[in-house]
């Protein structure tokens, strides 16, 4: 394989002109994997973005965390609803502002963040049912771990528009598209995109190997996440096959028995999953609802 035809030289090569996120998120993820730091000390460096301070406060104070009498501070909500559940609001809401910058083609921007929510409360969800330990982590992990198609949508607009298209005509699977329309796969962007924003190992690899079979993925992650792998990729299942959003993904994608086997999941439990599920991604469109101006 040539240089030029390396999916990671190619995928760098597209993304070098992409803006990166907000310093203050970059920032307070830095914080958040340091033991010593303090709720003040977050609040302190979220002053410096005011904007982005206040969707994330109009998130915490949702019917969604139903917080008794709302909170006016970094601080408050902290103490409310912890470090990992207020980064992924502001992960989840620098991520929104970067969707609307520079625009996208072969998306419906709010169907495609309609999927990625519902994957992220599906996979927030089927984690607590299980009993992990982070499953804050799951929501991120799963509303992010299409990223890479937004990338693409911006920075290659013709091309991915066009693998979307065929993907749908042909019935065939975006990533087989993409790679006709020499594109880098979605989920190696996206890994590019995690590994500059400095996101957390887990979400990393949330956004990497998602479409990976488990053998590929005992080599290419860390054995710490690998549950946390299955979850998100359960939860992108099911959201599939209960068609909730849309990601530019035509296929319906299989549930299969090894994936239930690893979580100690059986066939008959997707029923009240999907229950569960339901009502709690209805619950959660409160979130685009409030963002809808950056949509």
């Amino acid at each position: 394989m040539s240089s030029k035809e390396d999916p990671v030289l190619i995928a760098l090569d597209l993304l070098g002109d992409l803006p990166t996120l907000p310093n203050v998120a970059i920032e307070v993820a830095g914080l958040l994997d340091d033991p010593r730091s303090t709720p003040k000390q977050i609040t302190e460096v979220m002053k410096a973005d005011q904007a982005l301070t206040s969707k994330v406060l109009k998130l915490v104070n949702s019917a969604y965390y139903g917080i008794p009498g709302g909170v006016s501070t970094v601080e408050r909500a902290i103490a409310f609803l912890g470090y990992n559940t207020l980064f992924q609001l502001l992960i989840g809401v620098s991520v929104l502002e970067f969707s609307r910058i520079g625009g996208a083609s072969g998306l419906d921007i709010r169907e495609f963040w309609k999927h990625s929510l519902g994957v992220g409360v599906a996979a927030e969800m089927i984690a607590r049912r299980l009993g992990h330990k982070a499953p804050e982590d799951m929501f991120s992990g799963g509303l992010l771990h299409d990223l890479g198609k937004l990338a693409l949508a911006k920075v290659a607009k013709k091309k991915f528009a066009s693998a979307v298209e065929e993907a749908h005509k042909q019935g065939k699977l975006l990533r087989d598209m993409e790679k006709e329309q020499g594109l880098p796969p979605h989920d190696k962007v996206g890994a590019i995109l995690a590994k500059k924003w400095r996101f957390p190992p887990a979400l990393q690899a949330a956004m990497a190997a998602h479409h990976q079979t488990y053998d590929q993925r005992q080599v290419s992650v860390l054995k710490a996440h690998l549950t946390g792998l299955d979850i998100v990729d359960l939860a992108n299942r099911l959201v599939r096959v209960f068609d909730i959003g849309n990601s530019g993904d035509p296929v319906i994608p299989e549930i299969p028995r090894d994936l239930l086997d690893r979580l100690g999941l059986l066939a008959k439990d997707i029923p009240n999953i999907k229950g569960e599920m339901t009502r709690k991604v209805e619950a959660s469109k409160v979130f685009l609802d409030l963002l809808a101006d950056d949509l």
